[in-house]
C-alpha cells in the first residue's frame, strides 16, 4: 500500500524504499532484454571459435565481464564439457551472472561437433 508521501516520491525513491523494507522486485522487460543481448553477443563470439580450441579447454571454466547497454557490468561464466562420454561433441554452457553476488540470471548452451557444426 502506498502512503501519501510515497505517492509524491520519485520512482527511484519508491524502489529504494521498497528494497530497504526487504521487498525484491522482479526485473523489468527492458532489463531482461539487455541481459539477453549480452548473453547472445557472447554466444555469437564463442561460436566463432574452432573445435580444436574447445577440445583444449574441456573441463575448465572461463570467466569474463561484459558491459550491457544499460551501463551495468555482467559476469559471464563459460564452461566446456563432453556432451556424451562416447561422442566427441563438446557442450558449451554460458551463464550470465550478477558480478557482485554471482547469482545466475540466464543460461544458454550449444554443442560443437568435431567438424565445427553447431547444435542446440
Amino acid at each position: 500500500m502506498l502512503y501519501p508521501a510515497e505517492l509524491r516520491a520519485r520512482e527511484t525513491d519508491i524502489l529504494s524504499y521498497s528494497a530497504a523494507r526487504g521487498m525484491i522486485r522482479g526485473p523489468f522487460a527492458w532489463e531482461i532484454l539487455v541481459r539477453r543481448e549480452v548473453l547472445e553477443d557472447e554466444i555469437a563470439r564463442l561460436r566463432e571459435l574452432p573445435y580444436s580450441l574447445w577440445r583444449d579447454v574441456v573441463g575448465r571454466e572461463v570467466v569474463k565481464t561484459a558491459r550491457g547497454r544499460d551501463e551495468r557490468d555482467y559476469r559471464l561464466r563459460v564452461t566446456a564439457a563432453w556432451a556424451q562420454p562416447e561422442l566427441e561433441d563438446i557442450r558449451i554452457v554460458v551463464v550470465l551472472e550478477t558480478p557482485a553476488l554471482h547469482r545466475a540470471l540466464m543460461r544458454q548452451s550449444f554443442v560443437v561437433t568435431p567438424d565445427n557444426q553447431f547444435r542446440e
